[in-house]
């Protein structure tokens, strides 16, 4: 059975109204996942998440996410922040903008920063939309919560 993904594709290029703000997702020590924001759409949501690791969850996931060099190579075993997203059912989620930025900061500290955002095609059946994001790799733990939509100032509340 194919497993259900969202599409990698953008929101309309204008409308759509914020139902959800900023929230801490995940703080531990070098890594941080915030969820940005989420704003509705007639026709879906945008959903917008923002990972922010330095030190060695930094260096792992540079390596775990740098351009493959032999494009033959099966081998190679790649990961990225993974997210699952859904309202009755969650679905694998495809980051239509990741915008990853790896940067080395003065000291030798390197930082790692990614801004994906997803688009959910379809205005969930209830109000309430589950996110769950975690890259084992790097050190984060799946997290999940549950976001209230019904209003601008909606809290996260727990699953």
């Amino acid at each position: 059975m194919p497993i259900r993904r969202w599409p990698e594709s953008p929101p309309p290029a204008t409308g759509g109204t914020e139902v959800h703000r900023r929230r801490h997702l995940a703080t531990l020590p070098h890594l941080t996942l915030e969820l940005v924001g989420v704003t509705a759409f007639d026709t879906g949501l945008g959903v917008h998440l923002t990972l922010t690791a330095d030190g060695r969850p930094a260096l792992l996931a540079r390596r775990e996410t740098r351009p493959l060099t032999d494009a033959r190579d099966d081998s190679a075993q790649w990961s990225y922040l993974d997210v699952w997203i859904g309202a009755d059912r969650l679905a694998v989620a495809d980051p239509y903008r990741t915008r990853p930025d790896v940067r080395a900061e003065d000291g030798g500290v390197c930082i790692y920063r990614t801004e994906p955002h997803y688009w959910i095609p379809l205005p969930p059946p209830t109000p309430f939309l589950t996110i769950t994001a975690g890259w084992n790799r790097i050190g984060l733990a799946p997290v999940a919560t549950t976001v209230n939509l019904t209003s601008r100032s909606a809290e996260l509340t727990p699953p």
